[in-house]
C-alpha cells in the first residue's frame, strides 16, 4: 500500500476529502488516525488565522524557517519525519468528531480570509503563499488514510 499522491486546488477540496474519509472509513499508512491529523492541521489553520504563541526567534525563522520554505516549494510536497512544533502533535485520544468538526470550521475560515498571520517558523507569508502551505500540508497528512475499498 503506497501512500496517495495528494493535491487540493482550494480548502474546499480538503473539506471534502476529511467528510469522505470520515464517511467511508479509512486505512491508515502512518501512526495518526484521522482525528489526530485533524488536529494537527487545525493547529496551523489556527494559527494563521489567530496568530501562533509563540513565535520562534527571528533569527530561526530566516536562517531555517525560510530556506525550508524554499526547499518544500522546490520539492512541491513536505518530506515524511520533517520538523513540527511540539504543541502541534496531537494526543492519541484525540475526539475525532470534534477534530473534525474544527478542523472544517477553520478551512471555511480560511476560505474567507483577507489578511492571515505570519508564521512562527516562516515568518511572513503572502495569502496565496499560507494557502499552498497549507494544501500542501494537508494533501501531505491527508495522503496516509486510504479510504476503504481502495
Amino acid at each position: 500500500m503506497e501512500k496517495r499522491a495528494l493535491a487540493f486546488n482550494s480548502y474546499e477540496e480538503v473539506a471534502k476529502e476529511i467528510e469522505a474519509l470520515q464517511g467511508t472509513g479509512y486505512k491508515r499508512m502512518g501512526a495518526w488516525a484521522l482525528g489526530r491529523v485533524c488536529s494537527h492541521l487545525d493547529f496551523y489553520f489556527k494559527g494563521s488565522l489567530d496568530g501562533f504563541n509563540p513565535m520562534l526567534p527571528w533569527i530561526v525563522r530566516l536562517l531555517i524557517g525560510k530556506p525550508t520554505l524554499w526547499w518544500i516549494k522546490k520539492a512541491g510536497h513536505m518530506k515524511p519525519g520533517g520538523m513540527t512544533a511540539p504543541q502541534s502533535v496531537p494526543s492519541p485520544d484525540t475526539n475525532e468528531k470534534a477534530a473534525i468538526e474544527s478542523v472544517l470550521q477553520s478551512l471555511r475560515r480560511l476560505g474567507q480570509a483577507r489578511e492571515l498571520h505570519p508564521s512562527a517558523f516562516f515568518g511572513e507569508l503572502t495569502l496565496e503563499e499560507w494557502r499552498w502551505l497549507h494544501l500542501t500540508h494537508a494533501a501531505h497528512h491527508l495522503g496516509l488514510l486510504i479510504p476503504e475499498g481502495k
